[in-house]
């Protein structure tokens, strides 16, 4: 993934995650908000609590993976993934899965405002 893509100020980060607009499953929380920007953009959180810093880098590094393929279907988006300690438990495809329907709920929460 390109770093033009990563929210990286904090406070950006911060309103996204005030403005309470959220999908949630046992591993994720993705908290979203429409942006008037060409691309769309993103960052990953993992807290202390999900383990050591390599375990936390790589699921970071997973998740960017994932995320390169279907940040393009989002219509101008700001994401702020929450990695949850229930991942650890999962595999690589069933993460992309779980991400997967994350991104999709919140594609379809869009077109319905815009409808």
């Amino acid at each position: 993934m390109k770093k033009r893509y990563r929210l990286k100020k904090n406070e950006d980060i911060a309103r996204i995650v005030r403005g309470r607009k959220k999908v949630s499953s046992p591993c994720f929380t993705l908290y979203y908000q429409k942006n008037n920007l060409k691309n769309n953009l993103y960052a990953i959180s993992v807290g202390k609590k999900y383990g050591s810093a390599v375990e936390r880098n790589y699921i970071k590094r997973v998740v960017r993976e994932i995320m390169r393929p279907i940040l393009d279907v989002l219509p101008n988006v700001s994401v702020v993934i929450v990695v949850k300690e229930a991942s650890k438990t999962l595999k690589f495809l069933q993460l992309k899965e779980e991400l997967t329907e994350l991104i999709n709920s919140i594609n379809q929460k869009f077109n319905i405002e815009e409808n």
